[in-house]
């Protein structure tokens, strides 16, 4: 009998160990054996001297592998007081796969701890990394935000997405009998790929004294938003780029979403007397002008083609230069007269108006600019003084620039070069010629004519206090939805650049309704020089204002 049940036993061992050995042996690995995704770390960004602007945090997440899990429903009970959320929502996750299933991601040391300690079957803490900007809403709308799977959901990390995010990888792992995770046994079944980094040409600096700057402009006239955008004419490098309203990128669950827009790339509107830096340029580039020519300016009413214009001071003879100095509408509109709607529309276009700048962030508007052959001779009062026209706080700076940058214009960019895990160059980007726009020669004349806005005509309170300074002012009706301007609501602006005979920064000032004070010289005007005074310290630039 004895003999009997033992060769029983000894049949069945051999069934369960050679014959039946593989069937086992795979459901002993499945029971001890898993596959975990690795997420990679996102790549830092950085300023233009390696300040740090965005950087990957390790937190904890936690997850579950619901086949494990005897009672998913008391689970799901138990985890909700200890994660504050409805029992109802994790159950459905529980329920949902039955291998791995996120239950609460990116969580505090406080969850952290709660979860260690309910030592629950089946439910576990893995690590992640989350994005998080050590200068708060700095650079807010340049930098944008990412999602919580790190995907770029604005700005340069939605434009650099995929060079910043990297590639997921695989960690095969075993759990020993109470399914806790055996260290020793980890390996990588699919390698992951970091993201890279990138460094910008913003310089953090000149970006908080721009946002200091806006500060004051919100607490002084209580505007509906400002643009503010800083550049290197001689590059195109962006130096710094903000706006109001901004967000705070570290608190995504409570920003409101028209905060986030970029608007000083996205925003088009009605740029108004700055807008005449084009009329002049082109003028002066065809020989229709020189600083002399007078023009008599029908003492601040001028009817023309069913339309009437002004001028804030009513003016006798003006000439040139001092059109551009006191920015009499009627004196630009007879400037434009004699240069012709033609050649002033292929000028507008050789400014870039009629495209994006190709900047390397997202949501660029085109601006509105219609064809030529859809002018009417009406438009010739109102194009070449900024109205009937729209752009950006981007292209203005970029306009400007030009005059800056003896009659060349330049690609605007952002980052600078990319960078590998270990922190070395891979790539870089740099300056790039669009084309140029106007003559050396004439670049200087009109550079001429704004430093006498600055010294002498509308814009005398931009005039910095150590720096010679060249700009032009501008205040523009607001468009109604409808038709036709606003009385009361105004974007008043600025542009310009600093020192006269070797700029090294632009700026575009716009202000959108401003309270009280609605003058681009009065509000634009005295935001310029106090950025300028401090940004051209800031880049120990020697101090040249002439006595």
């Amino acid at each position: 009998m004895l003999s009997f049940l033992f060769i029983i036993l000894f049949t069945r061992l051999l069934y369960i160990q050679v014959i039946k050995h593989g069937v086992y042996s795979s459901l002993a690995e499945k029971q001890h054996k898993m596959f975990i995704r690795i997420e990679p770390r996102r790549g830092n960004i950085y300023d233009s001297r390696n300040r740090v602007l965005a950087v990957y945090l390790d937190v904890p997440s936690v997850y579950a592998v619901p086949r494990e899990i005897e009672d998913k429903e008391a689970a799901a009970r138990i985890l909700a007081g200890a994660l504050d959320m409805e029992k109802s929502a994790i159950l459905v996750k529980l329920e949902r796969d039955n291998y791995f299933a996120w239950i609460k991601r990116k969580v505090d040391a406080d969850v952290t701890k709660k979860v260690k300690d309910l030592n629950l079957q089946g439910v576990y803490l893995t690590s992640e990394s989350k994005r998080f900007y050590p200068g708060g809403r700095l650079a807010c709308h340049l930098l944008g935000i990412t999602n919580i799977d790190n995907q770029g959901l604005e700005g340069l990390e939605l434009y650099y997405d995929n060079v910043l995010r990297g590639e997921f990888g695989w960690r095969r792992t075993y759990r020993d009998a109470r399914r806790r995770e055996i260290v020793s046994y980890q390996e990588d079944a699919l390698p992951v790929r970091n993201g890279q980094g990138v460094v910008l040409t913003i310089d953090e600096i000149i970006q908080h004294i721009i946002e200091k700057e806006i500060e004051v402009l919100v607490e002084t006239y209580r505007p509906k938003a400002v643009s503010v955008v800083a550049i290197d004419p001689q590059k195109g490098e962006i130096l710094g780029l903000a706006n109001y309203p901004w967000f705070d990128p570290n608190n995504t669950y409570n920003i409101d979403v028209t905060s986030m827009r970029n608007r000083a790339v996205s925003d088009s509107f009605e740029p108004g007397s700055v807008f005449k830096i084009v009329t002049a340029s082109a003028a002066i580039e065809e020989n229709v002008v020189d600083f002399d020519t007078q023009f008599f300016c029908e003492n601040g009413t001028y009817a023309i083609y069913n339309r009437v214009l002004h001028d804030y001071r009513p003016y006798g003879k003006l000439s040139f230069r001092e059109i551009i100095e006191k920015s009499s509408n009627i004196g630009v509109a007879k400037v434009a007269d004699k240069l012709g709607k033609r050649k002033l529309c292929a000028y507008i276009k050789r400014f870039n108006f009629d495209r994006p700048t190709g900047i390397d962030l997202p949501g660029e508007a085109y601006g509105i600019m219609r064809d030529l052959s859809g002018w009417a001779d009406v438009d010739m009062t109102t194009v070449p003084i900024g109205q009937g026209i729209a752009v950006t706080a981007l292209q203005l700076a970029s306009a400007v620039s030009v005059i800056a940058n003896q009659g060349v214009l330049m690609r605007p960019y952002v980052v600078q070069k990319f960078l590998n895990e270990e922190g070395a160059p891979i790539k870089e980007n740099g300056p790039k010629v669009i084309r140029r726009v106007i003559s050396e020669e004439s670049a200087s004349k009109v550079k001429e004519l704004l430093r006498g806005v600055v010294e002498r005509g509308t814009g005398k309170q931009a005039a910095p206090d150590n720096y010679s300074a060249c700009g032009k002012t501008g205040t523009a009706q607001k468009v109604r939805p409808g038709g036709g301007y606003y009385q009361d609501k105004y974007i008043a602006s600025f542009i310009g650049f600093a020192p006269y005979d070797n700029p090294k920064i632009a700026l575009a000032i716009c202000v959108d309704e401003p309270q009280g004070k609605h003058f681009g010289s009065q509000v634009g005007g005295p935001a310029f020089k106090s950025i300028m005074e401090k940004v051209l310290a800031y880049m120990e630039v020697q101090p040249d204002k002439r006595i």
